[in-house]
């Protein structure tokens, strides 16, 4: 069957506190596991509520937003459906996608960007080559594509989520590398105590994902078994080709239709990967010669020996030279020490486990979390959260939106059903060598004339034409009113769109307005950094653990600091950080600040013409740094100095009428 000890370096075995050895004896077969299947597929329907709040949700964002479902004298039917059946054009306005637009283009606006700063401040070149390395990683993962699908999944559903993980498969291509993965929302489960918003009550999380059978193949095949394995597990979907009638992509995350562990697909092939908190005895160890603290797994037995040969040696070491028992410095936590407390070392430790399962419950690969302080890849952010619930963002805007729509199509009855130049004819005035659609036609003819036959006492009965009715119905004022109404409601009103304002608002209290205008998002935008900073955690982790000495080398090579500073990269990883987030350099503000602050600089003699061009955002500075350098090599070579720069002058010589202008108007 396939490998399942790929991260783990024993076998499960019985005893003590390990929950992952407790379940596997308890398992009928070794090579399934039906029961955490089961386990899953429950906290996947437990967040079925979320799912199709979220689908709603999208629906008034960018689909269907009449799809709701009534029911009428005994009959369910969508409100589109009913609305047609009653002889009304369906209309609808996008009310909520704008205002979502809006708070996803102030995040985009941000271009945040993680800086690394080690808590030791002696220690900050390191920082600035982790900054470096981690802004590299983030250009290469599209981060800003991920934030700005993370904030509408918490503007539609109030759920976000992310992957962090490091392989070769989860990247465009196969490089092993620290990749950020976007989690929809629809193929998440987790079990949770649903009280602390940073979900760090979680016992149990993971995700479904399908694969082809050839990635399928890739990803879980270490042998010709393991293939031939894959094929018994999934034999319809190694044997089915792709057709005309396999599902569109489009149609195959509607919530309405979604099944655990189901698709219509028949060549795809599911995966549920679990991850579940488990416990196991572990010992710690510390040896009092080199300062080091070391922690075993307490069925060891290996390590533990080689840790008490140790010890009788250092024992018989310390008799000869005439050490008293109390200072040999053994290596305490396992039966050796000064006293019970450092003699025992045991205690029960707590990390992540992963499972990937097939439909029918084998497990496809198993092993414990490799990522530091064992821990899962998730991250996780909901908001609004109370009491354990959350909801989409733009949720309460929903009812607005209907009533607004409901406004306009009764506006559009009203307006078919008035009478638009309607003839009223009396009968009795038409001709006798008349029929009514000769009469009709003469009435309606430019230029035509009609003979109408009036007897005596019908000379009141003359033909009469009605427009519409003498009442009217004001739709703009109601709906003017619901737009208010849902800009109060939600937290974005039009100075925060940036709309034009009425006449006669000045433009101090217009910005003013706009200032204020971010202030009933803060709270989210707040969340959202903690999420963002606890995905980039995550990634700052694996890069500390992973990385090579060289890796960092050949991404933070053009860093001033790791040629001046002569650091030791093989310290990188092991230096604590603090990370965060900022707003980018690169955007236009900041580089109008930059380039102004770098003219000055020059112009007062602080920095040289080479500098200028590295420090300032100019698009020609890299031909002309080019052309500056060839031109002093080639006076080298000719046995020419080239010109040094101007010593500073004794004495301030006075300035230009161009020098005392502000740097902006020269």
């Amino acid at each position: 069957m396939i490998k399942t000890d790929r991260l783990i370096r024993r076998r499960p075995e019985s005893g003590g506190a390990d929950s992952v050895k407790a379940r596997a004896n308890a398992l009928r077969n070794k090579h399934k596991d039906t029961q955490l299947l089961e386990r899953s597929e429950t906290a996947w329907w437990n967040l079925d509520d979320m799912r199709q709040a979220r689908a709603r949700c999208l629906r008034f964002m960018y689909g269907d937003q009449w799809a709701d479902m009534i029911t009428v004298n005994g009959v369910t039917m969508s409100y589109r459906k009913y609305l047609m059946d009653q002889g009304n054009v369906v209309i609808q306005t996008n009310q909520i996608k704008n205002r979502a637009d809006t708070i996803a283009g102030v995040l985009v606006k941000e271009h945040n960007e993680p800086v690394c700063h080690a808590i030791d401040r002696d220690e900050q070149p390191y920082g600035e080559v982790m900054t470096a390395t981690m802004q590299a990683n983030c250009d290469m993962n599209k981060m800003s594509r991920i934030y700005e699908l993370c904030m509408k999944d918490i503007l539609s559903g109030g759920l976000a989520c992310a992957y962090e993980s490091y392989d070769d498969c989860s990247g465009p291509t196969r490089d092993l590398d620290t990749w950020t993965t976007y989690i929809n929302p629809n193929t998440l489960f987790f079990e949770t105590e649903a009280t602390d918003p940073r979900f760090w009550d979680i016992s149990l999380i993971g995700r479904t994902f399908y694969k082809s059978p050839q990635q399928m193949a890739a990803l879980y095949a270490r042998s010709p078994g393991d293939y031939e394995a894959l094929r018994a597990i999934y034999p319809n979907q190694f044997t089915t080709f792709r057709t005309a009638e396999s599902r569109q992509v489009t149609d195959m995350h509607d919530a309405d239709d979604l099944v655990f562990m189901r698709t219509d697909d028949p060549t795809r092939c599911y995966v549920c990967e679990v991850w579940t908190m488990e416990t196991r005895g572990r010992i710690r160890l510390n040896d009092l010669s080199e300062g080091t603290e070391e922690i075993i797994d307490a069925d060891d037995y290996a390590r533990r020996k080689e840790v008490r040969e140790e010890n009788r040696r250092r024992k018989a070491l310390a008799r000869q030279l005439g050490w008293p028992e109390e200072e040999t410095p053994y290596i305490i936590g396992d039966g050796y020490g000064r006293d019970e407390l450092e003699r025992n070392g045991y205690f029960v430790d707590t990390f992540w486990y992963c499972k990937h399962l097939a439909p029918d419950g084998t497990v496809l690969w198993e092993g414990e979390s490799p990522y530091p302080d064992h821990r899962h890849p998730f991250s996780l952010c909901a908001f609004p959260f109370t009491d354990g619930k959350f909801v989409g963002y733009m949720t309460d805007a929903i009812d607005h939106n209907i009533a607004i729509n409901r406004a306009v199509v009764l506006h559009d009855w009203l307006l078919r059903s008035q009478a638009k130049g309607v003839v009223v004819v009396p009968k009795d005035i038409i001709p006798d060598n008349m029929d009514m659609q000769s009469f009709a036609k003469s009435w309606t003819a430019i230029d035509g004339m009609v003979y109408i036959d009036i007897k005596p006492g019908q000379e009141g009965l003359m033909p009469k034409v009605f427009h519409g009715a003498s009442q009217t119905f004001d739709v703009g004022s109601l709906i003017a009113t619901y737009s208010r109404l849902m800009d109060a409601g939600s937290p974005v009103n039009g100075a925060l769109q940036g709309k034009t304002p009425n006449s006669g608002t000045s433009g101090t209290l217009y910005a003013q307005m706009t200032t204020n205008a971010s202030t009933p998002i803060a709270a989210l935008m707040e969340n959202f950094h903690t999420f963002v900073e606890d995905m980039l955690n995550r990634k700052l982790q694996n890069i500390a653990m992973f990385y090579s000495p060289e890796r960092y080398e050949k991404i933070a090579g053009s860093i001033e600091t790791l040629t001046t500073a002569k650091l030791n990269l093989n310290e990188v990883g092991q230096i604590k950080y603090d990370l965060r987030i900022k707003e980018s350099s690169s955007t236009p503000v900041f580089r109008a600040v930059i380039n102004q602050d770098a003219k000055e600089f020059l112009m007062n003699g602080l920095i040289s013409f080479e500098e200028y061009l590295e420090i300032a955002d100019v698009p020609y500075a890299d031909k002309i740094l080019q052309k500056r350098q060839a031109q002093q090599a080639e006076a080298q070579q000719a046995g020419m100095t080239p010109p040094a720069p101007m010593p500073e002058a004794e004495e301030a010589q006075p300035a230009s009428p161009l020098q005392q202008l502000p740097v902006g108007l020269q």
